[in-house]
């Protein structure tokens, strides 16, 4: 039963991070779920494990915050299509081939990754682009790379797409939020469908962290429109930090 609590905990934590920020709420579900159960002397669970319950959480939970930010005015079709999509086919192919690397390299890709978008997080660039001026090539190659890593750790990949929309497309804060959730619901499809074959969710603790995260998604989606742009980036750049030192101090 503490462990259904736990989930059900880790669940919401993750659901209000992914509505506030517009991420799937991988970057703090996947270490929370490896580390806080043996931390109340319960089994750990296996890297493998822990990716198919993140991927769990961020389709549901990007589900739910997707349906609230199709209403949003900044809600673009044609940068979730291309992106979005091509994440689909990378994320696909990633949690195909997670099975061909050990638990050490997908806590390293994690990490590598994780340090990567902290790095973005901090070069500041003024928002000039709209969203109909994309380079179509390169925003689907980013995306099938994003998609790729995001499959292999079982996450949306949000956490490297908000950086790349903020200072390689120079997106504005609002529009890179509303659509980097529903492009994270996108990209979760694949892993999650193919983490779900593979038997990678435990059905029981998956859904009290499912339960959790539909429920308190929206709630931070709408809390976002209260929050100023500085801050929303602050909390996606202290969430990564803390990814990373609770990764590497493992």
């Amino acid at each position: 039963m503490l462990i259904l609590t736990i989930m059900l905990f880790i669940g919401v934590l993750g659901g209000f991070i992914s509505g506030l920020v517009g991420i799937g709420g991988a970057i703090i579900i996947y270490p929370a779920i490896l580390l806080l159960p043996p931390l109340l002397g319960l089994p750990t669970y296996s890297p493998y494990i822990a990716s198919g319950l993140t991927s769990s959480q961020v389709f549901f939970s990007t589900l739910s915050g997707s349906i609230k930010a199709r209403k949003k005015s900044v809600f673009s079709t044609h940068l979730i299509s291309y992106m979005g999509g091509s994440m689909i086919l990378g994320s696909a192919l990633g949690a195909l081939s997670a099975n061909l690397f050990n638990a050490d390299f997908i806590n390293s890709i994690y990490i590598i990754i994780a340090l990567l978008a902290l790095i973005l997080m901090f070069i500041k660039v003024k928002p000039t682009y709209q969203v109909a001026q994309f380079n179509r090539p390169l925003i689907i190659s980013i995306g099938i790379i994003i998609g790729v890593i995001s499959g292999i750790v079982g996450a949306g990949g949000a956490f490297i797409i908000i950086p790349i929309l903020l200072v390689v497309f120079k997106l504005p804060m609002n529009t890179v939020i509303t659509n980097s959730i529903v492009i994270a619901f996108m990209s979760s499809i694949g892993a999650f469908t193919i983490k779900l074959i593979q038997g990678y969710i435990p059905l029981e603790d998956a859904l009290f962290l499912i339960l959790g995260s539909i429920i308190f998604a929206p709630i931070g989606f709408k809390v976002s429109n209260k929050v100023p742009n500085v801050i929303q980036k602050g909390i996606v750049i202290i969430l990564i930090i803390i990814a990373i030192l609770q990764l590497i101090f493992k």
